[in-house]
């Protein structure tokens, strides 16, 4: 009788760790839902540039600057295209404080090699007709950790008023 009660507490222990191994797994696979995998998402030529991006702080992009952009911002860029563009950065909860290029490329390469897959969200991108470009001397924005939607109005007076 003894052994028998030995038994089924052995076995309720038994059934609660690997009830625990289900609920971690679970918990686990629920983190990634959304994540885009880096392999499955960016190209190898984009991948094996990534040591060649964030390397100065200059407002104009680099080849490997342009591609990954590019790629990580394919479904909202339409048919602008970031070669040879020049792009401001800017950051904060209010998305008003303005960053570099360096500063958004080693974010994004940090989170890349800690998380192994690409951030969900790279930002706001804003892209300017050629008129705005020539007014603020940047192709387009992107706003990084902000928590306020920013308007492409907004962008330009706060570009407007850098110039003066």
């Amino acid at each position: 009788m003894v052994k028998d009660i030995f038994l089924s507490i052995k076995s309720i222990k038994g059934m609660k760790q690997l009830a625990l191994i289900f609920c971690m797994l679970f918990i686990f696979n629920s983190y990634l839902i959304g994540q885009e995998q880096l392999t499955e998402s960016m190209p190898k030529d984009i991948s094996d540039c990534l040591t060649k991006v964030g390397k100065d702080t200059l407002s104009t992009l680099n080849l490997c600057e342009s591609k990954y952009l590019n790629c990580r911002f394919q479904k909202n860029k339409g048919t602008f295209d970031f070669c040879d563009k020049k792009v401001a950065f800017f950051k904060g909860n209010t998305g008003m404080i303005q960053s570099t290029k360096k500063d958004f490329f080693d974010k994004e390469k940090d989170f890349i090699n800690i998380k192994g897959f690409l951030p969900l969200d790279s930002g706001q991108l804003i892209v300017f007709n050629e008129n705005e470009a020539r007014q603020v001397g940047y192709n387009a924005v992107i706003v990084v950790a902000s928590k306020k939607y920013l308007t492409k109005k907004e962008i330009l007076c706060r570009l407007k008023k850098k110039i003066k």
